[in-house]
């Protein structure tokens, strides 16, 4: 009887270990379940911010690509608008060129006496330079010296066309 006494003594001295170490387990367990709980919401976590970096990468492709066909129809456009300038700038001095010489017969002045035989020989954007009968003119557009029709024909004044071209020309210039 003694025996089991001591057996059963040991019985439940191995049972309280075994509880001890199965109360241990759970508390192992339950620690290991939190930190596998945490770990998936990290994990969802870092599944959707990747998936927002995807959609983000996306829309800069996208962004890129919409910046670089704006940045080629920009030059299209730029080279377009330079060339016309270049064009209209050309056809403007080709018509001031081709006025060099012409005479006119009598030309009206307001306020002034006319020139008789006034022949061009100088045009720059804001005059037109004669010589005349009785020698030299040199009429402005500033000062309202320049019949209108001359102002108009040969683009003369700060309205000029030839002006506004040479200013965009030098900004298209400047934007390279």
């Amino acid at each position: 009887m003694f025996a089991c006494v001591i057996g059963g003594c040991e019985y439940l001295s191995k049972l309280d270990k075994l509880k001890a170490d199965l109360a241990e387990l759970k508390s192992q367990a339950d620690a290991a379940r939190e930190t596998a709980d945490l770990r998936r919401q990290e994990w969802a976590e870092i599944k959707a911010a990747k998936n927002k970096l995807d959609q983000l990468s996306a829309r800069m492709a996208e962004v890129n690509r919409q910046r670089d066909l704006l940045d080629t129809q920009e030059r299209k456009l730029t080279s377009e608008i330079k060339y016309m300038a270049d064009s209209m700038t050309a056809a403007v001095e080709n018509t001031r060129a081709s006025a060099i010489g012409n005479v006119i017969p009598e030309l009206r002045l307001e306020g002034r006496p006319a020139l008789h035989n006034a022949k061009i020989f100088k045009i720059t954007d804001d005059s037109i330079s004669f010589l005349h009968e009785d020698g030299v003119a040199n009429l402005h557009v500033k000062s309202d010296e320049l019949p209108r029709e001359f102002v108009e024909k040969y683009d003369l004044g700060p309205k000029s066309i030839h002006l506004g071209l040479q200013h965009l020309i030098g900004e298209l210039e400047g934007l390279k």
